[in-house]
């Protein structure tokens, strides 16, 4: 009974961590690695009592000092704390100079918090004490300060790190139904865009910046925009999910990077362009990290320090017609969300070749088992459109599906990890990443490779636009709106265009591109004000 308890309150726990993590799984990877290490609260789980920490370890900065990696605040106080500290030490949390409560560090030194009591309306200033075994201890430098609103909805709910010497960051957002101002805020790494308003779907997300036309394969690849700020460049596209891509600018190495659940990705790196013609590539690795799939488009780059090429229809006109998505769809949204970032933490518990302990991996299950059965419960409103009721059965018949698989699976690691594959399909199958419908995407043309070489895709080419914007890791709509026009809270300018791709403005992902209207509505405010009060816009 013991046992049983301790694996529901992990799960209970992954549940809660796992709704504070970033959308991109590639992006939220340091922070998953924390959810891992907090599944149980036995650090031997991690890792072997007399296996030193990872050279590695975000733990090892200039003086061991603790440090927030993850910091997630609900507009009712409720808070979640991710980060680093001294290997096996303890850690408090002071607010001022009150403990607001203590939690062991793992001897990888990484460490996740869930504070016990939310914290009151007002502001608080949050700082990290870690007392080692040896009894000293160390402070953070950096401060998190925390506003909490009144009203539990207020626009003014602010969570943010700062460091002396060093510019403020703002590494969180509070969930859908809190106010999207802290979104606003927000500096964490841009997560989720999709298709519902209200809803944090990143798998229903549409594939309209990616996929070929035709049907969608697995090896899929196109690119939707390049951005080049002086000589910093962006390549931004999707992919099959989770897959490794790698881009390249005149067949120049720009960079790498692992495309999320729902198969966007952004690629950054430095590389100076010269005014004129370039081609752009990018290639899809295969499970032996040999090219599986290549997609090559050409782009004049225009003269300017900030300019941005697009595929010229993968994003809706700026202020044309969108698609009002029901909130029936949003909730639904966010339930496959859960259940994607639930599957991230189990398959991380497996990443590098490492093998979870029991405790450990029964709660990571129970978590996944939860958020499928969610899905599976999910009802819909008796007033719903039909299409949102058939969206609903079949949401609930894959994830039904997957419970199915999940709960057939024996006990042991080995088991689990070897169905993972299967399992991450069903998962994959209910967000529906892999069938996403590439309604607007750009126009390609498919070729063959040679003799057991890669398939090749063609892409017609990228043309200048100003009204368009890849989302980067960091990105939020209030940031964005901020510079384009010139307050943060006329962001939903920005959603009510481009609400056919976006779940919750809370959160949008990176790799997905957005247009922009030249000007901002004028009830930009107003319609902010209407989605606090819990209105559909």
């Amino acid at each position: 009974a013991a046992a049983a308890t301790k694996i529901k309150d992990g799960a209970a726990k992954a549940l809660t961590i796992i709704k504070a993590l970033p959308e991109n799984t590639a992006d939220a990877a340091a922070a998953i690695a924390k959810a891992e290490a907090a599944l149980t609260a036995s650090p031997e789980l991690t890792a072997p009592a007399n296996q030193p920490p990872s050279a590695a370890s975000p733990a090892e900065n200039a003086n061991n000092l603790p440090t927030f990696d993850v910091l997630r605040v609900e507009p009712d106080g409720s808070t979640v704390i991710a980060g680093s500290a001294e290997p096996n030490s303890k850690l408090e949390i002071m607010d001022g100079d009150k403990v607001v409560t203590t939690t062991d560090v793992g001897p990888t030194g990484d460490f996740v918090a869930v504070l016990d009591n939310p914290l009151s309306a007002g502001d608080h200033q949050l700082v990290l004490r870690a007392t080692g075994k040896d009894g000293k201890a160390s402070t953070s430098e950096e401060v998190a300060t925390v506003s909490v609103p009144k009203d539990g909805k207020s626009s003014e709910l602010l969570a943010m790190v700062s460091k002396p010497g060093t510019a403020s960051r703002i590494i969180t957002a509070p969930k859908p139904d809190a106010e999207v101002a802290s979104t606003a805020p927000s500096g964490q790494p841009a997560t989720n865009a999709s298709q519902a308003p209200g809803s944090t779907d990143m798998a229903s997300a549409p594939a309209a910046a990616g996929a070929h036309a035709g049907p969608a394969t697995a090896a899929d690849v196109v690119v939707s925009a390049v951005e080049i700020e002086g000589d910093n460049i962006f390549v931004a596209g999707t992919a099959k999910p989770l897959a490794n891509v790698v881009a390249y600018a005149d067949d120049k190495l720009i960079g790498k990077a692992k495309a999320g659940p729902d198969g966007h990705f952004v690629v950054d790196g430095v590389m100076p362009l010269a005014i004129g013609d370039h081609k752009i590539r990018v290639d899809v690795l295969d499970d032996a990290d040999k090219v599986a799939v290549r997609a090559f488009v050409n782009f004049n780059r225009p003269e300017g320090n900030q300019v941005t090429v697009a595929a010229q229809d993968a994003t809706p006109q700026a202020g044309g017609p969108t698609a009002m998505v029901p909130l029936d769809e949003g909730a639904l949204g966010k339930l496959k969300n859960d259940a994607a970032k639930a599957f991230s933490l189990l398959s991380g518990l497996f990443a590098d070749g490492k093998v979870p302990g029991a405790e450990q991996l029964a709660a990571a299950r129970s978590a996944n088992e939860f958020a499928l059965r969610a899905i599976v419960d999910f009802r819909t409103a008796a007033d719903a459109a039909a299409d949102v009721k058939q969206q609903a059965s079949t949401a609930a018949e894959a994830a039904a599906g997957a419970l199915k698989t999940l709960q057939a699976l024996p006990t042991d690691a080995k088991s689990v990890g070897d169905a993972l594959g299967k399992l991450g399909g069903d998962i994959a199958q209910l967000t529906g990443s892999a069938t996403a419908p590439a309604a607007n995407a750009p126009a390609t043309n498919e070729i063959a490779g040679a003799q057991g070489g890669p398939t090749t895709i063609e892409q017609a080419p990228l043309a200048p636009s100003n009204e368009t914007v890849i989302i980067r890791r960091g990105d939020t709509l209030w940031q964005i709106s901020r510079r384009i026009y010139g307050a943060g809270v006329r962001y939903t300018t920005i959603y009510v265009a481009n609400e056919d791709k976006i779940t919750n403005p809370d959160r949008i992902l990176p790799g997905q591109i957005f247009g922009l209207p030249k000007d901002a509505l004028p009830n930009a405010e107003e319609l902010h004000r209407k989605r606090l009060s819990g209105e559909h816009l």
